[in-house]
């Protein structure tokens, strides 16, 4: 394992040299990135953090990681995108500074999830990834959606709720995942996660409700979705107690009329 991570590290200084000017000798991954890159071969899903804490990429750097990125991806360097990226993040970069569109895409468009939840296995145990993993997950969890794979979206939120994962799962990935499955098809899904979006106390906006409600209808279950929204309506007023129990009632009232 140590030597596929620092075989990798070197095809990335190639790389990022190759970026460079051509007359340039010099290797262009900073002593910094080779620092942090090297603490992370003593294993696959955790990076230790660098002795000095201070460190971090310039912008030229930066740069030049996020003309490399989506190099690796396009030439098929999938798995040292990956280590380069998490590599990157453990400078603590500024938000936003390093970009993960292109990467995202090349994730979701394998056709199994091995990438995917190898970059988020070693994020999750690297702290100074962090700030960055609900970015990165809600990137994932809208292009698996896009993509019409809806239940590569699910498994990943389901990974999400595993305990240990470091970050709450943002309001929009809910959002995601319902919409996702109603256009789909899948409404039991999209039930489930709805349940799970109230139960932490997140309100579904009118889009999301009239969605759901559309759904429903196109199952030929009226009554069920004239009482959800209306349910749903008086929970978007007023977000009680009261409300959110009639709501949860009323969902596992249709799921469990679904599973029979």
């Amino acid at each position: 394992m140590k030597n596929l991570k620092m075989q990798s590290l070197k095809q990335a200084q190639r790389r990022l040299q190759f970026l460079s000017h051509p007359s340039e000798k010099s290797i262009i991954i900073s002593p910094l990135l080779q620092q942090a890159y090297a603490s992370s071969s003593s294993s696959s899903s955790e990076i230790e953090k660098p002795t000095n804490s201070k460190l971090a990429l310039t912008q030229q750097e930066l740069t030049k990681i996020n003309l490399l990125i989506p190099r690796l991806c396009l030439s098929d360097h999938l798995s040292t995108a990956i280590h380069l990226t998490a590599t990157a993040l453990l400078t603590n970069p500024a938000y936003k500074s390093i970009s993960f569109s292109i990467l995202i895409h090349s994730l979701t468009s394998q056709p199994d999830m091995t990438k995917s939840m190898s970059l988020l296995t070693i994020l999750r145990h690297t702290p100074q990834a962090h700030p960055h993993l609900t970015r990165i997950t809600v990137m994932l969890v809208s292009s698996y959606v896009k993509k019409k794979r809806p239940k590569e979206a699910y498994k990943l939120y389901q990974w999400m709720l595993r305990p240990g994962f470091p970050c709450k799962v943002e309001k929009i990935v809910y959002k995601l995942l319902v919409n996702g499955f109603c256009e789909c098809g899948l409404i039991l899904e999209a039930f489930r996660v709805l349940r799970d979006m109230v139960g932490v106390g997140f309100v579904p906006g009118s889009g999301l409700r009239r969605r759901v409600y559309r759904s429903l209808l196109r199952e030929a279950r009226v009554w069920e979705a004239v009482r959800l929204d209306e349910a749903l309506r008086s929970y978007f007023g007023d977000a009680n107690s009261e409300g959110v129990k009639k709501v949860m009632e009323l969902l596992d009232s249709t799921i469990g009329s679904w599973t029979e």
